[in-house]
């Protein structure tokens, strides 16, 4: 399944990639804060069980692309991984003007537990995914914002 989200930073993208080198560890927490609040929407709307515990995340060093300073991204559930989908994305920087970073995630996924797993997807779980990956990204800008 594919997930995307874009939003944008007022800050130039030399800006954006220094302060994302500084934040490092900072983004895995942030990972299990949205993973988290995706968990109990999940349990709030749709088939409960058993939640996990935290989020694994990589982040490899980014590479300067045609689309722009591209971030890969490896994001997995610790803890029952075989009911969590494993989450392979791009977060991709793109200079826009002088003062502005457009911020993209752009993901795929496997939704566990095969057909059933993905029936369950299209009917609530790949809004579950869009909500918790927003919702990183979004914090993801919070922090560099602030850090500024």
């Amino acid at each position: 399944m594919f997930v995307q989200y874009t939003t944008s930073i007022p800050l130039g993208l030399g800006t954006v990639e220094k302060v994302l080198a500084r934040l490092g560890g900072e983004l895995d927490d942030l990972a299990d804060i949205a993973y988290r609040e995706g968990e109990e929407l999940r349990s709030r709307v749709g088939p409960s069980g058993v939640v996990a515990k935290s989020v694994a995340l990589e982040i490899g060093a980014p590479e300067l692309q045609r689309r722009g300073l591209v971030y890969p991204i490896h994001w997995s559930a610790v803890g029952s991984e075989a009911l969590f989908p494993e989450m392979r994305a791009d977060l991709i920087l793109t200079q826009n003007g002088k003062q502005e970073t457009i911020v993209t995630f752009s993901g795929t996924y496997d939704p566990p537990l095969g057909a059933v797993g993905r029936a369950l997807d299209r009917a609530l779980m790949g809004r579950v995914a869009e909500a918790t990956v927003r919702n990183w990204v979004d914090r993801l800008v919070s922090a560099v914002t602030e850090a500024v």
